[in-house]
């Protein structure tokens, strides 16, 4: 019996490292959400991929 994904909720929770360190640099607000939304695509893009390859099976 096959299942079927009608919805998919993916929730992550990013949190800024607030210790200092010397090989962390001060990120702005800009960059950041740059940085989310970037990898925000690569989850979703990677999850796409792993459905069409289920599919094609």
């Amino acid at each position: 019996m096959a299942i079927e994904i009608k919805e998919l909720r993916i929730k992550v929770t990013v949190v800024e490292n607030n210790e200092a360190t010397p090989f962390t640099e001060k990120i702005g607000p800009v960059k950041w959400q740059e940085l989310k939304a970037s990898m925000v695509n690569e989850c979703i893009s990677k999850v796409l991929e792993k459905i069409k390859e289920k599919s094609e099976r």
